[in-house]
Protein backbone atom coordinates (compact mmCIF):
# COMPACT_ATOMS: atom_id res chain seq x y z
CA UNK A 1 0.00 0.00 0.00
CA UNK A 2 1.55 3.29 -1.20
CA UNK A 3 2.37 6.28 1.28
CA UNK A 4 0.33 8.92 1.53
CA UNK A 5 2.90 11.04 3.24
CA UNK A 6 5.59 10.23 0.46
CA UNK A 7 2.94 10.81 -2.51
CA UNK A 8 2.35 14.27 -0.64
CA UNK A 9 6.12 15.22 -0.59
CA UNK A 10 6.74 13.90 -4.19
CA UNK A 11 3.46 16.23 -5.61
CA UNK A 12 4.68 19.49 -3.72
CA UNK A 13 8.38 18.63 -5.06
CA UNK A 14 6.75 18.65 -8.68
CA UNK A 15 4.99 21.83 -8.48
CA UNK A 16 7.82 23.46 -7.10
CA UNK A 17 9.77 22.94 -10.25
CA UNK A 18 6.97 23.48 -12.27
CA UNK A 19 6.78 26.77 -10.62
CA UNK A 20 10.38 27.64 -10.91
CA UNK A 21 10.56 26.94 -14.57
CA UNK A 22 7.59 29.26 -15.22
CA UNK A 23 8.83 31.85 -13.01
CA UNK A 24 11.59 31.79 -15.77
CA UNK A 25 9.34 31.25 -18.41
CA UNK A 26 7.75 34.35 -17.16
CA UNK A 27 10.98 36.38 -16.57
CA UNK A 28 12.13 35.41 -20.15
CA UNK A 29 8.93 37.03 -21.65
CA UNK A 30 8.97 39.94 -19.49
CA UNK A 31 13.04 40.30 -20.19
CA UNK A 32 11.92 39.62 -24.02
CA UNK A 33 9.37 42.29 -24.10
CA UNK A 34 11.68 44.90 -22.31
CA UNK A 35 14.53 44.24 -24.64
CA UNK A 36 12.36 43.35 -27.87
CA UNK A 37 10.77 47.08 -26.52
CA UNK A 38 14.19 48.69 -26.82
CA UNK A 39 15.38 47.46 -30.30
CA UNK A 40 12.05 48.90 -32.01
CA UNK A 41 12.72 51.91 -30.14
CA UNK A 42 16.65 52.15 -31.16
CA UNK A 43 15.48 51.18 -35.08
CA UNK A 44 13.09 54.01 -34.90
CA UNK A 45 15.71 56.45 -33.60
CA UNK A 46 18.23 54.52 -36.56
CA UNK A 47 15.81 55.51 -38.88
CA UNK A 48 15.42 58.97 -37.93
CA UNK A 49 19.16 59.52 -37.70
CA UNK A 50 19.52 57.50 -41.29
CA UNK A 51 17.17 60.17 -42.59
CA UNK A 52 18.70 63.13 -41.00
CA UNK A 53 21.81 62.13 -42.59
CA UNK A 54 21.09 61.35 -45.93
CA UNK A 55 19.08 64.49 -46.32
CA UNK A 56 22.30 66.85 -44.72
CA UNK A 57 24.53 65.25 -46.79
CA UNK A 58 22.13 65.43 -50.03
CA UNK A 59 21.58 69.31 -49.35
CA UNK A 60 25.26 69.81 -49.30
CA UNK A 61 25.65 67.96 -52.65
CA UNK A 62 22.68 70.08 -54.35
CA UNK A 63 24.82 72.89 -53.25
CA UNK A 64 27.68 71.24 -55.59
CA UNK A 65 26.01 70.55 -58.52
CA UNK A 66 25.24 74.41 -58.18
CA UNK A 67 28.79 75.51 -58.10
CA UNK A 68 28.58 76.80 -54.41
CA UNK A 69 31.46 74.80 -53.14
CA UNK A 70 30.90 72.01 -50.69
CA UNK A 71 33.44 68.75 -51.76
CA UNK A 72 33.41 65.49 -50.81
CA UNK A 73 35.06 65.94 -47.20
CA UNK A 74 32.56 68.78 -46.49
CA UNK A 75 29.40 66.10 -47.25
CA UNK A 76 31.30 63.44 -45.28
CA UNK A 77 31.61 65.45 -42.31
CA UNK A 78 27.98 66.66 -42.61
CA UNK A 79 26.20 63.36 -43.25
CA UNK A 80 28.22 62.14 -39.81
CA UNK A 81 27.96 65.19 -37.59
CA UNK A 82 23.58 64.21 -38.52
CA UNK A 83 23.96 60.63 -37.72
CA UNK A 84 25.82 61.53 -34.17
CA UNK A 85 23.47 64.62 -33.63
CA UNK A 86 20.57 61.98 -33.39
CA UNK A 87 21.80 58.96 -31.86
CA UNK A 88 24.49 57.27 -33.92
CA UNK A 89 27.89 56.88 -31.34
CA UNK A 90 31.31 58.35 -32.54
CA UNK A 91 33.95 55.58 -33.36
CA UNK A 92 37.20 57.35 -33.57
CA UNK A 93 36.83 59.84 -31.17
CA UNK A 94 36.58 62.98 -33.94
CA UNK A 95 32.52 63.91 -33.56
CA UNK A 96 31.44 65.44 -36.82
CA UNK A 97 34.42 64.65 -38.41
CA UNK A 98 34.34 62.32 -41.23
CA UNK A 99 35.12 58.99 -39.56
CA UNK A 100 32.56 56.96 -38.59
CA UNK A 101 32.29 53.17 -38.33
CA UNK A 102 28.42 53.21 -37.52
CA UNK A 103 27.92 55.28 -40.72
CA UNK A 104 28.46 54.39 -44.09
CA UNK A 105 27.19 56.21 -46.94
CA UNK A 106 27.43 56.12 -50.98
CA UNK A 107 26.19 58.88 -54.07
CA UNK A 108 23.80 57.44 -56.16
CA UNK A 109 22.82 58.67 -59.89
CA UNK A 110 18.98 59.21 -61.03
CA UNK A 111 18.52 55.33 -61.38
CA UNK A 112 19.74 55.07 -57.72
CA UNK A 113 22.95 52.75 -58.85
CA UNK A 114 25.89 53.51 -56.68
CA UNK A 115 28.47 55.70 -57.70
CA UNK A 116 31.52 55.80 -54.70
CA UNK A 117 31.75 56.04 -51.29
CA UNK A 118 30.91 59.29 -49.34
CA UNK A 119 34.25 59.97 -48.03
CA UNK A 120 35.93 58.68 -50.57
CA UNK A 121 37.87 61.92 -51.87
CA UNK A 122 36.00 63.16 -54.77
CA UNK A 123 32.33 63.42 -55.92
CA UNK A 124 31.41 61.03 -58.48
CA UNK A 125 30.19 62.52 -62.20
CA UNK A 126 26.27 62.00 -62.17
CA UNK A 127 26.04 61.89 -58.26
CA UNK A 128 22.54 63.09 -57.34
CA UNK A 129 21.50 61.74 -54.26
CA UNK A 130 22.91 60.19 -51.11
CA UNK A 131 21.90 57.03 -49.10
CA UNK A 132 23.55 56.49 -45.60
CA UNK A 133 23.40 53.18 -43.59
CA UNK A 134 23.61 53.68 -39.73
CA UNK A 135 23.63 51.20 -37.12
CA UNK A 136 24.23 50.75 -33.40
CA UNK A 137 24.81 47.90 -30.96
CA UNK A 138 23.78 47.87 -26.72
CA UNK A 139 23.73 45.16 -24.78
CA UNK A 140 20.96 43.56 -23.44
CA UNK A 141 19.44 43.84 -19.99
CA UNK A 142 17.49 40.47 -19.54
CA UNK A 143 17.92 38.29 -22.62
CA UNK A 144 21.41 38.09 -21.56
CA UNK A 145 20.14 35.02 -19.01
CA UNK A 146 19.44 32.65 -21.94
CA UNK A 147 22.62 33.83 -23.94
CA UNK A 148 21.59 36.86 -25.84
CA UNK A 149 24.64 39.74 -24.60
CA UNK A 150 24.03 42.53 -27.58
CA UNK A 151 21.28 43.41 -29.68
CA UNK A 152 21.49 45.85 -33.36
CA UNK A 153 19.62 48.28 -34.94
CA UNK A 154 19.85 49.11 -38.05
CA UNK A 155 18.38 51.78 -40.90
CA UNK A 156 18.83 53.34 -44.13
CA UNK A 157 17.61 56.37 -45.54
CA UNK A 158 18.11 57.60 -49.38
CA UNK A 159 17.84 61.23 -50.12
CA UNK A 160 17.77 63.36 -53.63
CA UNK A 161 17.85 65.94 -55.18
CA UNK A 162 16.59 68.21 -58.34
CA UNK A 163 14.78 70.65 -59.78
CA UNK A 164 11.49 71.80 -58.20
CA UNK A 165 8.56 70.55 -60.68
CA UNK A 166 5.78 70.99 -58.33
CA UNK A 167 5.59 73.87 -55.26
CA UNK A 168 3.24 74.88 -52.75
CA UNK A 169 1.46 78.09 -51.73
CA UNK A 170 3.65 81.64 -50.87
CA UNK A 171 4.35 82.50 -54.48
CA UNK A 172 4.64 85.62 -55.70
CA UNK A 173 2.28 86.18 -58.67
CA UNK A 174 4.29 87.45 -61.13
CA UNK A 175 6.00 85.05 -63.74
CA UNK A 176 9.67 85.29 -64.67
CA UNK A 177 10.97 84.39 -68.15
CA UNK A 178 13.35 81.54 -68.83
CA UNK A 179 15.62 83.62 -70.92
CA UNK A 180 16.20 86.15 -67.05
CA UNK A 181 17.23 83.18 -64.94
CA UNK A 182 19.40 81.54 -67.48
CA UNK A 183 20.98 85.27 -68.51
CA UNK A 184 21.16 87.01 -64.89
CA UNK A 185 23.78 85.54 -62.20
CA UNK A 186 22.73 85.15 -58.44
CA UNK A 187 22.77 88.44 -56.58
CA UNK A 188 22.72 90.47 -60.10
CA UNK A 189 20.36 93.10 -59.21
CA UNK A 190 17.00 93.11 -61.37
CA UNK A 191 13.97 95.76 -61.85
CA UNK A 192 10.72 94.97 -63.10
CA UNK A 193 9.05 98.20 -64.05
CA UNK A 194 5.18 97.93 -64.33
CA UNK A 195 4.17 101.22 -66.28
CA UNK A 196 2.45 101.61 -69.57
CA UNK A 197 5.12 103.20 -70.79
CA UNK A 198 7.64 100.22 -70.07
CA UNK A 199 4.84 97.77 -72.18
CA UNK A 200 3.41 96.68 -68.77
CA UNK A 201 6.33 94.87 -67.67
CA UNK A 202 10.53 94.37 -68.45
CA UNK A 203 12.92 92.72 -66.54
CA UNK A 204 15.88 95.02 -66.49
CA UNK A 205 19.79 95.20 -65.11
CA UNK A 206 19.67 97.16 -62.75
CA UNK A 207 23.10 98.44 -63.72
CA UNK A 208 23.19 99.51 -67.50
CA UNK A 209 19.41 99.45 -67.87
CA UNK A 210 19.36 97.02 -70.40
CA UNK A 211 16.02 95.46 -70.22
CA UNK A 212 16.48 90.87 -70.73
CA UNK A 213 13.42 90.09 -73.57
CA UNK A 214 11.69 91.92 -76.40
CA UNK A 215 8.18 93.13 -75.24
CA UNK A 216 6.82 92.28 -78.89
CA UNK A 217 8.38 88.87 -78.67
CA UNK A 218 6.28 85.99 -77.61
CA UNK A 219 8.60 84.77 -74.08
CA UNK A 220 8.78 88.27 -72.75
CA UNK A 221 7.17 89.58 -69.91
CA UNK A 222 3.92 91.13 -69.84
CA UNK A 223 2.19 91.13 -66.66
CA UNK A 224 0.81 89.66 -63.25
CA UNK A 225 -0.47 86.05 -62.72
CA UNK A 226 -4.63 85.13 -61.97
CA UNK A 227 -3.86 82.23 -60.48
CA UNK A 228 -7.70 81.04 -60.33
CA UNK A 229 -7.43 80.43 -64.10
CA UNK A 230 -4.44 77.53 -63.95
CA UNK A 231 -4.64 75.04 -67.33
CA UNK A 232 -3.33 71.78 -67.07
CA UNK A 233 -4.39 68.69 -69.44
CA UNK A 234 -4.27 66.20 -66.64
CA UNK A 235 -6.60 68.59 -64.20
CA UNK A 236 -9.05 69.06 -66.65
CA UNK A 237 -12.29 68.14 -64.96
CA UNK A 238 -14.15 70.25 -61.99
CA UNK A 239 -13.73 66.76 -60.20
CA UNK A 240 -9.76 66.24 -60.60
CA UNK A 241 -7.89 66.78 -57.45
CA UNK A 242 -6.13 69.75 -58.80
CA UNK A 243 -8.79 71.19 -60.87
CA UNK A 244 -7.33 75.02 -60.71
CA UNK A 245 -9.65 76.85 -63.47
CA UNK A 246 -12.08 78.57 -61.53
CA UNK A 247 -12.38 82.55 -62.86
CA UNK A 248 -11.39 84.14 -66.25
CA UNK A 249 -10.63 87.52 -65.35
CA UNK A 250 -9.31 88.44 -61.70
CA UNK A 251 -9.76 92.02 -60.34
CA UNK A 252 -7.15 94.05 -58.12
CA UNK A 253 -8.16 92.64 -54.89
CA UNK A 254 -7.25 91.48 -51.74
CA UNK A 255 -8.10 88.43 -49.47
CA UNK A 256 -11.39 86.65 -49.75
CA UNK A 257 -13.37 85.61 -46.72
CA UNK A 258 -12.04 82.30 -47.16
CA UNK A 259 -8.60 81.52 -46.64
CA UNK A 260 -8.82 77.78 -48.10
CA UNK A 261 -10.05 78.30 -51.06
CA UNK A 262 -8.79 81.16 -53.92
CA UNK A 263 -11.27 81.75 -56.01
CA UNK A 264 -12.31 84.89 -54.10
CA UNK A 265 -8.85 86.43 -53.28
CA UNK A 266 -7.05 88.98 -56.03
CA UNK A 267 -3.90 90.18 -56.94
CA UNK A 268 -3.56 92.50 -53.65
CA UNK A 269 -4.34 89.17 -51.75
CA UNK A 270 -1.49 86.87 -53.41
CA UNK A 271 0.68 89.70 -53.53
CA UNK A 272 0.61 90.68 -49.99
CA UNK A 273 1.39 87.17 -48.70
CA UNK A 274 -1.67 87.21 -46.59
CA UNK A 275 -3.61 85.04 -48.44
CA UNK A 276 -1.00 82.46 -49.75
CA UNK A 277 -1.91 80.04 -53.10
CA UNK A 278 -3.66 77.16 -51.42
CA UNK A 279 -3.10 74.89 -54.65
CA UNK A 280 0.10 73.46 -56.13
CA UNK A 281 2.18 74.76 -58.91
CA UNK A 282 3.09 71.99 -61.45
CA UNK A 283 6.12 72.99 -63.74
CA UNK A 284 6.28 71.21 -66.78
CA UNK A 285 9.43 70.17 -69.83
CA UNK A 286 10.75 73.49 -71.09
CA UNK A 287 9.36 73.31 -74.64
CA UNK A 288 6.91 71.40 -74.34
CA UNK A 289 3.07 71.50 -73.29
CA UNK A 290 2.79 69.29 -70.02
CA UNK A 291 2.62 71.37 -66.61
CA UNK A 292 0.54 74.68 -65.80
CA UNK A 293 -0.37 77.27 -68.12
CA UNK A 294 -0.93 80.28 -65.91
CA UNK A 295 -3.38 83.19 -67.28
CA UNK A 296 -1.68 86.31 -67.14
CA UNK A 297 -3.27 89.40 -66.17
CA UNK A 298 -1.70 92.50 -67.88
CA UNK A 299 -1.17 95.76 -66.83
CA UNK A 300 -0.12 98.15 -64.28
CA UNK A 301 -1.32 96.77 -60.95
CA UNK A 302 0.41 99.86 -58.80
CA UNK A 303 -1.45 98.72 -55.68
CA UNK A 304 -0.52 94.98 -55.66
CA UNK A 305 2.89 96.16 -56.41
CA UNK A 306 2.85 98.06 -53.04
CA UNK A 307 1.66 94.95 -51.01
CA UNK A 308 5.00 93.38 -52.22
CA UNK A 309 6.53 95.65 -49.81
CA UNK A 310 6.17 93.17 -47.32
CA UNK A 311 8.71 90.85 -48.62
CA UNK A 312 11.25 93.32 -48.47
CA UNK A 313 14.42 92.02 -47.28
CA UNK A 314 13.42 88.62 -47.58
CA UNK A 315 13.31 85.57 -50.20
CA UNK A 316 10.19 84.48 -51.94
CA UNK A 317 9.34 82.46 -54.90
CA UNK A 318 8.46 83.57 -58.04
CA UNK A 319 7.14 80.81 -61.09
CA UNK A 320 9.28 81.10 -64.35
CA UNK A 321 7.64 80.70 -67.73
CA UNK A 322 9.48 79.47 -71.30
CA UNK A 323 6.75 81.00 -73.64
CA UNK A 324 3.20 82.69 -73.73
CA UNK A 325 0.52 81.08 -75.58
CA UNK A 326 -2.16 83.09 -76.91
CA UNK A 327 -5.74 81.83 -75.77
CA UNK A 328 -6.96 81.98 -79.13
CA UNK A 329 -4.48 79.27 -80.14
CA UNK A 330 -4.95 77.22 -77.05
CA UNK A 331 -8.76 76.96 -77.92
CA UNK A 332 -8.10 75.55 -81.26
CA UNK A 333 -5.14 73.40 -80.23
CA UNK A 334 -6.25 71.71 -76.34
CA UNK A 335 -9.19 70.50 -74.97
CA UNK A 336 -11.72 73.17 -72.86
CA UNK A 337 -11.29 72.70 -69.14
CA UNK A 338 -14.75 71.85 -67.51
CA UNK A 339 -17.46 74.29 -67.41
CA UNK A 340 -15.44 77.18 -68.08
CA UNK A 341 -14.26 78.88 -71.32
CA UNK A 342 -10.91 80.54 -72.35
CA UNK A 343 -9.79 83.65 -71.13
CA UNK A 344 -10.30 87.06 -72.70
CA UNK A 345 -8.15 90.08 -72.41
CA UNK A 346 -10.12 93.11 -71.92
CA UNK A 347 -12.66 94.25 -74.48
CA UNK A 348 -12.67 90.79 -75.84
CA UNK A 349 -9.06 89.71 -77.43
CA UNK A 350 -6.72 87.25 -76.80
CA UNK A 351 -5.16 86.60 -73.61
CA UNK A 352 -1.78 85.23 -72.87
CA UNK A 353 -1.03 81.92 -70.58
CA UNK A 354 2.49 81.88 -69.68
CA UNK A 355 3.97 77.89 -69.81
CA UNK A 356 5.59 77.32 -66.28
CA UNK A 357 8.29 75.31 -66.54
CA UNK A 358 10.29 75.59 -63.26
CA UNK A 359 10.51 78.06 -60.50
CA UNK A 360 13.37 80.52 -59.26
CA UNK A 361 14.00 82.43 -55.72
CA UNK A 362 13.55 85.95 -55.33
CA UNK A 363 15.26 88.63 -52.63
CA UNK A 364 12.74 91.43 -52.84
CA UNK A 365 14.96 94.88 -52.21
CA UNK A 366 12.69 97.75 -53.01
CA UNK A 367 9.15 98.95 -54.34
CA UNK A 368 10.45 102.48 -55.94
CA UNK A 369 6.88 103.68 -57.66
CA UNK A 370 6.21 101.56 -60.53
CA UNK A 371 9.29 99.33 -60.27
CA UNK A 372 10.30 96.34 -57.71
CA UNK A 373 14.32 95.74 -57.33
CA UNK A 374 15.27 92.39 -56.72
CA UNK A 375 18.00 90.24 -56.56
CA UNK A 376 18.00 86.29 -57.45
CA UNK A 377 19.43 83.81 -55.17
CA UNK A 378 20.84 80.43 -55.29
CA UNK A 379 18.28 78.39 -53.18
CA UNK A 380 17.80 74.80 -51.67
CA UNK A 381 14.59 73.96 -50.39
CA UNK A 382 13.35 71.01 -48.34
CA UNK A 383 9.91 71.21 -49.97
CA UNK A 384 8.00 70.70 -52.76
CA UNK A 385 8.34 67.62 -55.22
CA UNK A 386 11.24 67.29 -57.69
CA UNK A 387 12.73 65.11 -60.48
CA UNK A 388 15.99 63.67 -60.27
CA UNK A 389 18.78 65.76 -62.09
CA UNK A 390 21.45 64.69 -64.43
CA UNK A 391 23.86 65.14 -61.37
CA UNK A 392 27.22 66.73 -60.57
CA UNK A 393 29.59 67.65 -62.85
CA UNK A 394 27.08 67.77 -65.97
CA UNK A 395 25.63 71.27 -66.09
CA UNK A 396 22.67 70.27 -64.48
CA UNK A 397 22.13 73.21 -62.36
CA UNK A 398 21.36 76.05 -63.70
CA UNK A 399 22.77 79.01 -61.21
CA UNK A 400 19.35 80.50 -60.75
CA UNK A 401 17.15 77.39 -60.87
CA UNK A 402 15.47 76.50 -57.42
CA UNK A 403 16.53 72.97 -56.44
CA UNK A 404 14.70 71.01 -54.10
CA UNK A 405 15.79 67.85 -51.18
CA UNK A 406 13.71 64.79 -50.14
CA UNK A 407 13.84 61.80 -49.17
CA UNK A 408 13.39 59.11 -51.86
CA UNK A 409 12.68 56.22 -49.52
Amino acid sequence: MMNSKHTGRGESGQALIVMVFAVIALLAAIGLAIDGGMVILERRRMQNSGDAAALAGTRLLAQAICGEGADDAAIAAEVNRYAEDNGVPDTDGGAGNGVNGNVVAQYVDADLAVLGQVGGGTIPRGATGISASVGITRPTYFVSLVGVDTSAAAAGALAMTGPIVRLGGGLLPIAVPLEVVETLDPGEVFEVIETNEHHDGMFCRQDDSTCIGDPAAANSHRGWLNLNYIYNTDHLARSAPFYRTFEENVPNRGCGSNPSISTDDGLKGWASGNCPYPYPIFAGAEGRTNGDFIHGDPGGRQSSLMEISSFIGQITYVPVFDYIYMSDYMADHFPRPEDIGWPRAGGGGHAFLYHIVGFAAVRVQDIDGHTLVGEFQNAVIGQGQLIGSTGYGTGACNSLELYGVTLWR
